[in-house]
């Protein structure tokens, strides 16, 4: 049985444990870690024993930037334990890793997510789809416990804020007012804005002009709003910074001629990570992205989504060209 919590409430479990472990999803982004290293934080201070990490445990160089990945270890160090183990920023437990292992002698599970697709897992679930990041709500729920927010704390979760609104385009005034919190308790906004927005190789600026010619605009697809589709083969994938593959979706959902960016990414030999944005149309209706990626065992957003599917770049775009008629 599922206990829903608030803040207070996720305070409250947090309160009842000497030794946590803190977990969020894998090949994690700004939100998952960047929240995951801010509760580990705090939770270091008030002398909890804390085990931080996620699947595989390598952080990509550019998240490196956020405070307290220094401590994050490889998820098969984690030991098990009968205290509290924390998900964070994950929409369903096939999204973490070691889910079963690092679970079975825990004497309670507490899922902190604003997926809208979160089915609803772990014994105490703080789900609240319409945070602007997991790294807000993990903020509401320290204040609601008490714990102080010092500058390195509040830098890893502004790396979250500041990524999961697409640089404050996206989420409303509460966005603002977070930052503006976080900022005031020493946030590293610089450092942060341009080491996970800005920041890439001089390399990588040739790859990019490469990879963007061979863009593809569909402006008959959903319904007439447009799709525009890029692909990157496994060898780019295996030679270029995780990231920076990952920022070519920026790129996409710039086309005016499009409401939907898809980026296809073979990241092993027939096995693909997509990733999907939409944007709102004139009238102020966008397309759900996340039911697209739901459909192939995803999930997400309704503007931003994302899935692993087995199958080489044409398998994958036929399947993903089925679901954006």
């Amino acid at each position: 049985m599922i206990t829903l919590v608030d803040a207070a409430g996720a305070a409250g479990v947090l309160a009842r444990h000497r030794e946590v472990t803190v977990l969020c999803h894998v090949r994690p982004d700004a939100d998952a870690l960047g929240s995951s290293a801010g509760l580990a934080r705090a939770l270091r201070a008030d002398g909890v024993v804390v085990h931080h990490s996620f699947d595989p445990g390598a952080v990509p160089d550019p998240l490196r930037v956020i405070p307290g990945t220094d401590r994050v270890v490889p998820i098969d160090e984690v030991p098990e334990h009968d205290g509290l183990v924390v998900a964070l920023d994950c929409a369903s437990p096939d999204r973490v890793g070691d889910w079963d292992r690092l679970t079975r002698s825990a004497s309670e599970v507490l899922v902190v997510d604003h997926h809208r697709s979160n089915p609803g897992f772990g014994t105490h679930l703080f789900l609240d789809p319409g945070a602007a990041s997991t790294a807000s709500m993990v903020l509401d729920v320290l204040d609601a416990g008490r714990y102080p927010v010092d500058p390195e704390l509040a830098t890893s979760l502004y790396a979250g804020l500041v990524t999961d609104t697409g640089s404050f385009r996206w989420g409303g005034a509460g966005s603002h007012d977070t930052a503006r919190r976080l900022l005031a308790a020493g946030a590293e906004s610089r450092a942060v804005g341009f080491a996970l927005l800005d920041a890439h190789s001089f390399p990588w600026l040739r790859v990019l002009g490469q990879l963007l010619s061979t863009a593809r605009l569909d402006p008959g697809a959903v319904g007439g709003r447009g799709v525009v589709w890029l692909t990157v083969p496994h060898e780019v994938v295996a030679s270029a910074d995780e990231a920076d593959v990952e920022s070519l979706v920026s790129h996409l959902q710039g086309v005016r001629e499009a409401q939907v960016a898809v980026l296809v990414k073979e990241i092993r030999p027939g096995e693909c990570a997509v990733s999907l944005r939409s944007r709102p149309g004139v009238g102020g209706d966008g397309i759900d992205v996340s039911a697209v990626a739901s459909a192939l065992g995803g999930g997400g957003h309704p503007a931003a989504a994302g899935c692993t599917v087995r199958g080489d770049i044409a398998h994958v775009t036929a399947r993903l060209s089925e679901l954006l008629v």
